[in-house]
């Protein structure tokens, strides 16, 4: 059994080299890698010939942990502190406060977000790009979390400016945009739209969307 998964790997990595997103390199038989196999004897049996059933998009693309997931989506939190929170101290202080939260209260290697933004528009990163979050339970394979400073007491609906800064603002459109030259996003959302949260205290849509 053991050998068949690792031929399957095997085969798998030999796609993903090729330029081919055949889903998580596994070993296991998914529907990708059935589509996959499926192209392989339509064209003739050879992979050089293979196309692909998911392609990888064209361009710049970040992957993320052992099994390669293309990165596609960037969710935004907020860190639900008080507009005074840490007042006068350095992102990086305040990036090793949220980093203990996640390591001694929710029991996380490290930091579960791969940016921070600071009420002075301050960016700072936190995990690396190329590594499995921690954002959001269940949704984080090819996502990158940026987390916004502040947003205590927001609600899902609130508008931008009610708990974050126009620096911020400035800030995260930037980042986004830095982002997405580095590989190919293609959904913004928000923590509320994959869990019952209010975080990060606005409609990520709405936002995106606004003048």
């Amino acid at each position: 059994m053991t050998e068949q998964i690792d031929a399957l790997k095997a085969l798998q990595m030999a796609l993903a080299r090729l330029g081919y997103y055949t889903g998580a390199i596994d070993g296991l038989f998914g529907p990708r890698t059935d589509a996959a196999l499926k192209a392989v004897s339509a064209e003739g049996g050879a992979i050089r010939n293979l196309k692909p059933a998911v392609p990888v998009p064209a361009g710049p693309m970040i992957f993320q942990g052992i099994a390669r997931y293309p990165v596609d989506e960037i969710v935004i939190h907020c860190a639900a502190t008080h507009p005074d929170w840490m007042r006068g101290q350095p992102l990086t202080a305040k990036r090793k406060e949220i980093d203990r939260w996640h390591r001694e209260e929710r029991g996380w290697r490290k930091i579960g977000y791969h940016h921070l933004i600071d009420r002075d528009g301050a960016i700072l990163p936190g995990r690396a790009e190329t590594e499995i979050g921690a954002g959001v339970e269940g949704h984080n394979r090819g996502v990158i979390h940026i987390c916004l400073i502040g947003g205590a007491g927001s609600s899902a609906t609130d508008p931008f400016e009610r708990n974050f800064t126009t620096a911020q603002d400035r800030a995260l459109r930037g980042l986004i945009d830095a982002i997405r030259a580095e590989t190919a996003i293609t959904r913004i959302t928000g923590h509320n739209e994959h869990a019952a949260k209010a975080c990060p205290g606005f409609v990520a849509r709405n936002w995106m969307n606004r003048a």
